[in-house]
């Protein structure tokens, strides 16, 4: 199966959505039972996999592999 996803994207992927999920579920569990400090590094340690997220997103955009077709990309 030729998929225009490479196996780094794929893997940015499955990393920070674990990621996030993880922290967000550390965090909310933090919160609820008052720890609030706890809380707070758990949202810390959340925003990093969210930016990974959103760079591999965008990477792949730029070079054409989502999104709208690109005729200068699929050129190449």
């Amino acid at each position: 199966m030729n998929s225009p996803v490479t196996p780094w994207v794929l893997a940015g992927r499955i990393l920070s959505i674990v990621g996030m999920s993880f922290f967000a579920a550390v965090a909310i569990l933090f919160f609820v039972g008052g720890f609030w400090l706890w809380g707070l590094g758990a949202v810390v340690l959340f925003v990093p996999f969210c930016l990974l997220i959103m760079l591999v997103e965008r990477w792949q955009s730029s070079h054409g592999m989502i999104g709208p077709s690109n005729p200068e990309v699929d050129s190449e």
